[in-house]
């Protein structure tokens, strides 16, 4: 017994780390490849140059550093938490497999109030600086992201009211072995298209303009960890949404331990990683079609509120007459 129950544990934090490991290795190149789909939809031809975010990122990395004086206390700490923050929300979103250690406490709530905080944190650091344009582009921000919470307490609620457990790992396992699961899978389906609502500007260079002016007066280390936390939560938002929307790509691990189990894994990463391109295909078409127009803060809030509501709806409407 306490054998099995070491194996366990040992199998949870190898698989924790394997998650954790392919999301942070993945962020920058999906930026990168939601920012090629977008050019190629505007006819602007090139390579995709997937490793270019990580290269942008790495040069960030080794330029000296460079605070603004007027809070420069909180500019050197706001981009490290949003990172702890980010880091700790992506541990609670499984993308390939259950059974990853701590996985009881991968509370959906907990998870998007992490994702959401970790944004708002990376705003400190343009109000923090004390100069106008930086505080102005932060406060856009900040202003776009308060549009988003109605949405986002809708979106939380329709998962919470159709299934009977609160964590994202168990609301996967009830809607791939629950026998009626089918009567809840529209409404999820539609909270996980408000959830990728949320991550649709940040992955998509629609606030990119934006964040940049916000960061004007910070270089080195600090900038590049802001630059990679705001590709690690835009996936994080992603890979919530595609758990709703395709539960069945995500392996559920047989304790007893099975002799597939590699193959399996194998299999699950590759579906997630099909899964998570074509999610940033409907990302880029969703920024450069529908959200083209100056309104995108707005547009996107309502698009996000639009999708929970119905989702409420055919929640109850399958309920009346399922």
């Amino acid at each position: 017994m306490v054998m099995g129950a070491l194996a366990v544990g040992m199998q949870g934090l190898l698989l924790s780390g394997m998650h954790l490991a392919l999301m942070v290795l993945m962020a920058p190149v999906c930026a990168r490849f939601i920012q090629w789909c977008r050019q190629r939809m505007t006819g602007v031809a090139g390579p995709p140059a997937l490793l270019s975010r990580w290269r942008m990122i790495a040069r960030a990395w080794s330029c000296p550093g460079m605070r603004a004086a007027s809070g420069a206390r909180v500019t050197a700490l706001a981009p490290w938490g949003a990172l702890v923050m980010a880091l700790v929300a992506v541990l609670l979103v499984p993308s390939f497999s259950l059974g990853m250690a701590g996985e009881e406490g991968s509370d959906l709530l907990t998870g998007v109030v992490l994702l959401f905080g970790a944004g708002g944190v990376l705003c400190l650091v343009g109000l923090a600086s004390g100069q106008g344009r930086e505080g102005r582009m932060a406060a856009m921000l900040l202003v776009g992201m308060m549009l988003l919470v109605p949405a986002l307490v809708v979106a939380v609620a329709v998962p919470e009211m159709a299934t009977p457990g609160s964590t994202v790992a168990g609301l996967v396992r009830f809607m791939r072995m629950a026998q009626d699961s089918a009567g809840i899978r529209g409404p999820l389906a539609l909270a996980g298209g408000a959830f990728i609502l949320v991550g649709v500007d940040r992955v998509a260079a629609g606030s990119g303009r934006a964040f940049d002016g916000m960061t004007d007066n910070l270089a080195g280390p600090d900038r590049a960890i802001m630059l990679f936390v705001r590709d690690l939560v835009a996936l994080a938002w992603i890979t919530l949404g595609g758990d709703l929307l395709w539960p069945d790509a995500i392996v559920i691990p047989d304790a007893a331990g099975s002799p597939h189990l590699f193959v399996a894994m194998l299999v699950a990463i590759a579906l997630w990683g099909a899964r998570t391109l074509w999610l940033c295909g409907v990302v880029a078409c969703l920024r450069t079609f529908v959200m083209a127009s100056g309104q995108v803060a707005r547009l996107r809030a309502g698009l996000a509120l639009l999708c929970g509501c119905l989702a409420i709806v055919l929640l109850f409407a399958g309920r009346e007459f399922g």
